[in-house]
């Protein structure tokens, strides 16, 4: 396929390897049918929990990295929306084909990728520290500093990108993952992107290795004494490590491209080399891995959120009683009904924890 003429730049040539030249058509459909689905669950189901931890009384820092992580999740399970497009139409760039698009949506969608990475990491690393030392407490201040920080950072990047010529990067669409991303020029440029990516998982994995081995000791001791707000408390920390768990598997194709990428860089490695030498890893590799892992992620959280926390589950029983016979009218009357003349049906009292009251 001769595609030099029929699109701009920096839409990179069609591929034109042996034996890998095209993808597999049904599986190009297949995936795009998940994130379809993925956005059908994890859109309502984001923006619900989110509105859940917004309103829950006495909100600390648990429920205020909640909402940001469900924020962050509903526009990751909206940006892919161009990809599932070029799926269904044999990965033809469609709105990609715009440059300006082109770089937008690959700022936008590496820097929730990003932010979502470390929010998972802020969340395991103060649970981790409570489990610790629990006498130690997390200020709401200093966890949305942190966040706010590196989202800062995260932006700054590709405006520093671009302003240093030796380091303008050019933002191109790839065929083999139906989706733009920033061709880095310098190999410090690679490093900075793994440790950014790479490292954060590395970490939070240790956190949740001690979470685990905390629990299980803790588990002894509430067989012995029978506390039920210690059950409540090791509730939510397994909440939490089953949440952190589930982003680990989530995101370990990307980790491994990444540092497969980084390896075949180092030590001039012709692409695609031979990990990616075969029709599925060239054509699914990094589609999988940058796209269908992260998205499938961000849809299951709220389903976790949902089987997990009790009191979720009932807020969305009642909130979804509300909704049907009444409309949208007494659904919003209930989501501030604590503001209003109505008194909901269901409404959480607040305790010193409020990582208690989100179980």
């Amino acid at each position: 396929m001769n595609t030099s003429t029929l699109y701009n730049p920096h839409v990179k040539p069609f591929p034109n390897f042996q034996d890998i030249s095209t993808p597999f058509i049904p599986l190009d459909y297949t995936l795009g049918t998940l994130l379809i689905l993925c956005s059908l669950v994890g859109i309502p189901g984001n923006i619900s929990a989110a509105l859940f931890f917004a309103s829950t009384p006495g909100r600390d820092w648990v429920a205020t990295l909640y909402t940001i992580i469900c924020s962050v999740d509903t526009v990751t399970c909206l940006a892919h929306v161009p990809v599932v497009v070029a799926l269904f139409r044999e990965r033809k760039p469609g709105v990609f084909n715009d440059q300006l698009f082109c770089s937008l949506w690959d700022i936008l969608y590496t820097t929730l990728q990003k932010i979502s990475i470390f929010l998972v990491l802020v969340l395991s690393t103060t649970r981790t520290i409570i489990i610790v030392n629990p006498l130690n407490k997390i200020r709401i201040k200093t966890v949305v500093g942190c966040v706010v920080g590196y989202m800062f950072i995260l932006l700054l990047i590709p405006l520093l990108q671009y302003l240093i010529l030796p380091l303008r990067g050019e933002y191109k669409y790839s065929w083999d993952g139906a989706y733009c991303y920033y061709n880095f020029q310098m190999r410090f440029e690679h490093a900075v992107n793994l440790v950014m990516v790479g490292l954060p998982p590395i970490l939070t994995f240790f956190t949740l290795l001690v979470t685990v081995f905390k629990l299980s000791m803790d588990r002894e001791d509430l067989e012995d004494t029978g506390s039920v707000i210690k059950e409540w408390k090791n509730r939510a920390n397994i909440t939490i490590a089953m949440f952190t768990s589930l982003f680990l598997v989530c995101n370990l194709p990307l980790f491994i491209n990444l540092m497969h990428n980084m390896a075949t860089s180092f030590f001039g490695v012709e692409y695609p080399g031979v990990y990616l030498s075969t029709r599925f890893m060239f054509w699914y590799s990094w589609h999988i891995a940058r796209m269908e892992s992260v998205v499938v992620n961000a849809a299951l959280n709220p389903v976790l959120y949902y089987c997990r926390m009790r009191k979720y589950r009932a807020w969305c029983n009642v909130a979804g009683k509300k909704l049907l016979p009444g409309g949208v009218g007494r659904f919003t009357t209930y989501y501030f009904g604590y503001r209003s003349r109505e008194t909901p049906t269901f409404q959480m009292v607040p305790t010193q924890n409020t990582a208690l009251d989100l179980e």
